[in-house]
């Protein structure tokens, strides 16, 4: 630390939070390491005797007893060194220290401040320290400020400080929270408060006070009684000094704030500030409260009843009180459940107060019903108004029986006040821009909060008229899906300045968007992306809708250089020296009853031509081609050709694969909010049940959605496969029923993202693909204009995807692998602005500003352009994904290059070797190897994989489903005979949808957070895994259930001590750490709401049924205990949550909702953290 001199102004010692128990050793010792660390930190000018320290803090640092006595003595026996502010908090000095303390505070006369907080002065025990400390209070008449929370001093404590409160001249300020001094001990408090001048602030929350009253007995409880005699209510005799009073969390309850109120209104009250926050007062207690500040009498600037129930009835009251009160400068009444009703009265109450800067509504319901007069009224007339808390009021955009909003209303109130400065509505519902005009054109606000509402885009001109009061104005709008500013759930503060900012001084449109072409497999993507995308001949792209027996050669030698062996243009050659078409394909395969394929004699003779061609592949690949008929696209394919739409924008198409298995990777570039997406099902599946694709539109819509929010406009939905219909295999009217009244249920549940009014018709039938791809373009333009219609960009930002771009192309030139540091980009950016200085000004702040270049790269994540993962920059994601995972992830009959050309990935359960992943890549680029440790430093950063060890990988997406009946139970991973103590955890997602990719994020995420060996790809499904830990003694299954949409995790052991380990406290330390691990992953799926529940904890409940596990009890319902605030920010690894077993955290916090008994087995259920199942 800096040493300072003696007269230094700002002199003063904060080691807050360092290890000094060495403070605490033995005398000698002790005593030289004090003098050293006085001699490190301060250092006496010359000429100087004394050193005179402002304030030493020794807080959070472990002396303990001894340490604190240590350190008390040596500041007692050297008087040069003068404190002035002494923290010892939270020490553990116990009552050693305690009495230390007090021996320091009877001698020394120069400390004015000492606060000794959260130490428990009663351990240890000896002579009660407080009692050394009151008689310290005494004698000592420098000491002004004393604060001892938490101290355990009890009631013994509160009479002992009323004994020195009766005597001391010199006290100030008093802080006792926490103490539990009860009724008593405040009263003796109370009463010495009546002969005590000098005290000014005294702190009492949380010390049982009560509000007095009869007890069981029938005797009376000590009161507040004194307390308001002290304050003023005593017939004129001399009153206490006090102007700050807290009596937070107390119970005073009505009768304690009545008695409390007469004292109030004395003219004789020196009271300016009280707190009386979750005190049960109620609505007759705010009665008594108003009626007291309204008589014109009292003094009082400040009164909170933050978390007191008065209701409208309290409400009411309160706003006529402030129609005649001049004195109150704050009222915080949040939490206090007030309705619409009771806000109209405070509105009221405002518009005829003159004195009220500060009022706190926050967390009630004034949304509830339609009558706006507190923004009417009360903010549009008040002229002192200057801060106002309405957050989680829900306030909305809804249209009430008279046609008018809440958001008009505090637009139109804002339009006309000219004295708020600070305006909080977050947490609402509000989502039209109305508001957030007004507060741009508000000249005296400089801190609106409009985080957590529900505003999708904010228009242009509004945009660039906050960024006029970006100097002046602190605008929060984060949480707010936000497109336009192209923030996201980001724009706090800090983000939506830089990006204004920058976007005042280089503003341009947006004029480019991705069209993501979605739905299952066959269903038509490919077709409709070559359509729509056709130059001049839309007819040219109908060969891809000719099944295999009806390809030519040249169609077939596509098929074969695609196939990305290194025989693959080979195979391409021999398919056209022998002219081989589609229905000779069969001659060139054998097929056994198994359905195994082999070479045929006809192939190998062919073949022998070309010594490469691996025959057995090259004909599995051709069966597997004539079985599906058709050529399916694997992996993501990034569509040739754009789709002009008019205004000078265009439309790139991306074509997603339909198998399951690269649904992963789907969710890594469906999630963008700058996108059009099309969903497409064919007609005949909307008539029957079993077909394939039915219910298709409802899968990629929930799909979507739970990716994250959709802007308006941005879905469109159509149908193919009309020719079926047409040509009579499916009844027309029917079917165009059964679309129609599909369309009408999807639209309703898309929360404006659907909002053209019929679905897109896709029909390729000669005579009709003219004006198919005409109206195809038409609702392209159409939802095009709606997503981008305000989403502008600084032009920077189009530069800097120009600039990738290049780097793109020329490292595809070199075949160079696609990945660029931020430190490369920065680097890119630099050699640009050198090239072209004079339109480059502005693109050098992205080098020297961290946020606005991360801001800018998200932009490009929104185009299209990259994909980022910690440090690393993947260019062009959507074509390198669709060259990569193509090798890895397989076909729906396993056609792709490592699966035809090493069968033993089959049994290796998701592994991947990194030499199959060079091999792969050098297909396709130059000596991968130099930056195979960047491409897999991306890939676990995605959470695509996870390694394994040095030369391996795990690809979740490609671990095998569970094989019924054998696996779990026939292999010993899960031994139910032998369980007797089991607790299980449920996620249920409340919508009844859970993305396909979502489990397998998870397993990806808990095998890197777990112990090694507690997750094995052994022991590991697509949709389940088991977790061995305490010497594979106890097993945690995780499982997901994706019809059901449920995630269990249920830990069974032969013991109860072997499932609850650790200092948990919750039910159950194993199954609760692992739900606070995967509540921290499912923090990635915002859109998604899950219900959780305990399941039972008889393992009879817990079996087995065909050979696989079987949960068939009851479920117990949680609910969060959690308060209204919202969760910080939690970083798992930062905190250690793996590497403990049994801590809980408060956001875990969960109780039952109900106790009934399970209605399978008929047990009540105990969940104690060491309960013992049997009864």
């Amino acid at each position: 630390m800096k040493r300072k001199s003696a007269d230094d102004a700002e002199n003063g010692i904060d080691v807050s939070g360092r290890d000094l128990s060495s403070f605490g050793s033995q005398e000698n010792s002790s005593s030289r390491t004090i003098s050293n660390f006085f001699h490190q930190h301060i250092v006496k000018e010359e000429g100087t005797q004394n050193l005179g320290i402002t304030l030493l803090n020794i807080s959070r640092c472990r002396l303990g007893p001894n340490g604190a006595t240590n350190l008390l003595s040596h500041l007692s026996n050297h008087s040069y060194i003068k404190i002035y502010q002494l923290n010892l908090q939270r020490n553990a000095i116990g009552s050693t220290g305690g009495r230390a303390i007090g021996s320091f505070l009877h001698q020394n006369q120069t400390c004015t401040r000492v606060d000794i907080s959260l130490n428990d002065i009663k351990a240890g025990g000896g002579p009660l320290a407080i009692e050394l400390i009151s008689n310290a209070l005494v004698a000592n008449e420098r000491l002004t400020a004393l604060l001892m929370n938490k101290c355990a001093l009890g009631p013994d404590g509160g009479a002992h400080l009323a004994h020195a409160l009766k005597v001391n001249s010199s006290l100030n300020e008093l802080q006792l929270e926490g103490n539990m001094i009860g009724p008593v001990g405040a009263e003796t408090l109370f009463d010495a408060l009546q002969s005590n001048r000098t005290l000014e602030v005294l702190g009492l929350k949380m010390n049982r006070i009560g509000g007095g009253g009869a007890n069981v007995n029938g005797a009376e409880k000590a009161d507040v009684r004194s307390l308001a005699y002290a304050l003023g209510n005593n017939n004129g005799h001399q009153c206490c000094q006090l102007h700050t009073l807290d009596l937070s969390y107390n119970d005073l309850r009505c009768l304690g704030c009545t008695i409390l109120a007469e004292s109030l209104g004395q003219s004789q009250c020196a009271l300016r500030e009280l707190t009386l926050e979750k005190n049960d007062i109620g609505g007759e207690g705010a009665v008594a409260l108003a009626h007291a500040l309204g008589s014109g009498g009292s003094k009082l600037q400040s009164l909170v009843l933050k978390g007191n129930a008065i209701g409208d009835v309290g409400a009411m009251a309160l706003g006529e009180m402030l129609q005649h009160n001049d004195s109150l400068r704050i009222l915080d009444i949040s939490s206090c459940s007030i309705g619409n009703e009771g806000g109209a009265a405070i509105g009221s109450g405002l518009s005829m107060n003159a004195t009220l800067q500060t009022l706190n509504l926050d967390k009630n319901s004034l949304g509830s019903g339609s009558n706006h007069v507190l923004f009417s009224e009360g903010v549009s007339t008040n002229k002192a108004l200057k801060t106002l808390h309405l957050s989680g009021n829900g306030i909305s955009d809804e249209e009430s029986l008279d046609s008018s909003t809440w958001g008009e209303a505090v637009a139109n109130a804002l339009s006309s006040n000219t004295s708020l400065q600070y305006l909080d509505l977050s947490n609402n519902a509000l989502s039209e821009g109305s508001i957030i005009d007004a507060v741009a054109a508000h000249t005296s606000i400089t801190t609106a909060n409009l985080s957590d509402n529900d505003f999708q885009s904010i228009s242009i001109e509004t945009q660039l008229k906050l960024a006029g009061r970006m100097t002046t104005l602190d605008m929060d709008l984060s949480l707010n899906a936000l497109s336009s500013p192209p923030l996201g759930r980001l724009a706090d503060s800090t983000n939506l300045r830089n990006y204004l900012t920058l976007l005042a001084s280089e503003k341009t449109a947006v004029t480019r968007i991705r069209l993501m072409v979605c739905g299952h497999g066959g269903v038509g993507k490919s077709t409709f992306a070559r359509a729509i995308t056709s130059e001049n001949d839309p007819s040219g792209f109908q060969a891809s809708l000719s099944p295999v027996v009806e390809w030519g050669t040249d169609r077939l030698m596509d098929w074969a250089s695609r196939l990305g062996t290194l025989w693959a243009e080979d195979a391409a050659r021999l398919i056209f020296d022998e002219g081989i078409t589609g229905k000779d394909l069969t001659n060139y395969v054998d097929t056994d009853s198994g359905g195994n394929s082999s070479p045929s004699e006809l192939l190998n003779s062919c073949s022998s031509t070309y010594q490469s061609i691996d025959t057995a592949s090259f004909a599995k690949a051709i069966s597997a081609l004539c079985a599906k008929g058709y050529l399916s696209t694997v992996g993501v394919v990034k569509v040739q050709g754009q789709v002009p739409i008019g205004d000078n924008r265009t439309v790139s198409l991306v074509d997603f694969a339909g198998q399951s298995e690269f649904l992963v990777s789907h969710q890594l570039l469906l999630s963008s909010l700058h996108t059009l997406c099309l969903i497409i099902q064919p007609a005949p599946s909307f008539e029957s049940r079993d077909h394939l694709h039915y219910g298709s539109w409802k899968y990629w819509r929930q799909f979507l959605s739970s990716l994250g929010d959709r802007r308006r406009g941005s879905l469109l939905l159509a149908v193919s496969q009309l020719d079926k219909v047409l040509a009579g295999e499916v009844n027309n009217c029917d079917c165009e029923d059964l679309i129609s009244n599909e369309f009408k249920k999807i639209k309703e549940r898309s929360s404006g993202a659907i909002s053209c009014t019929e679905a897109l018709r896709l029909d390729y039938r000669p005579g009709s693909i003219a004006d198919t791809i005409y109206r195809a373009k038409q609702a392209l333009s159409k939802s095009t204009n709606e997503v981008a219609h305000s989403w502008w960009v600084p032009n920077s930002y189009e530069t800097l995807s120009k600039i990738a771009q290049n780097v793109a192309k020329t490292k595809s030139a070199n075949h160079e692998l696609p990945i660029l540091t931020r430190d490369e980009l920065v680097h890119e950016i630099n050699n640009f602005c050198e090239r072209v200085p004079q339109s480059s000004a502005l693109l050098g702040k992205l080098t020297t500003d961290p946020r606005l270049l991360q801001k800018a790269i998200e932009y490009m994540e929104a185009v299209g352009d990259v994909m980022q993962a910690g440090d690393q920059l993947l260019i062009d994601p959507i074509g390198w994904f669709s060259t990569f995972l193509a090798h890895f992830v397989k076909d729906d009959l396993a056609v792709s290059t490592i699966q035809i050309d090493n069968s033993a990935l089959k049994k290796q359960r998701g592994t991947i070797h990194l030499a199959d992943v060079i091999e792969a890549l050098e297909h396709e680029y130059v000596s991968p190897h130099e930056h195979i440790a960047q491409i897999m430093e991306l890939l676990c950063g995605l959470e695509l994989c996870v390694p394994l060890d040095e030369t391996s990988f795990l690809f979740p997406c490609l671990l095998p489903h569970l094989s019924p009946c054998i696996e779990l139970l026939d292999e010993g991973f899960l031994n139910i005979s032998d369980v007797s103590a089991v607790r299980g955890h449920r996620f249920r997602e409340s919508s009844g949808f859970i993305p396909p990719g979502l489990f397998l994020g998870l397993v990806a995420r808990l095998f890197q957070r777990l112990a090694p060996g507690t997750m094995e790809p052994t022991r590991m499904w697509k949709d389940c895994a088991v977790l061995f830990l305490n010497n594979k003694s106890t097993r945690v299954l995780l499982r997901c259930d994706l019809d059901e949409s449920i995630i269990d995790v249920v830990g069974m052991a032969p013991s109860s001590e072997q499932i609850f380990v650790g200092a948990a406290k919750g039910q159950a330390s194993i199954v609760i750490w692992i739900v606070h691990l995967i509540k921290m992953f499912l923090r990635n799926y915002s859109q998604l709401k899950f219900d959780e529940a305990w399941l039972c904890t008889n393992p009879e409940c817990h079996a087995s049924r065909d050979g696989r596990y079987s949960y068939h009890g009851s479920e117990f319902p949680l609910l969060s205990r959690a308060t209204s605030k919202k969760s910080k920010a939690h970083d798992c690894d930062a905190e250690g949550c793996q590497r403990f077993l049994g801590v809980g955290h408060s956001l875990d916090m969960m109780q039952l909702s109900c106790h009934e008994p399970c209605t399978t087995c008929g047990k009540s259920q105990v969940f104690r953290l060491r309960d013992v199942i049997d009864d």
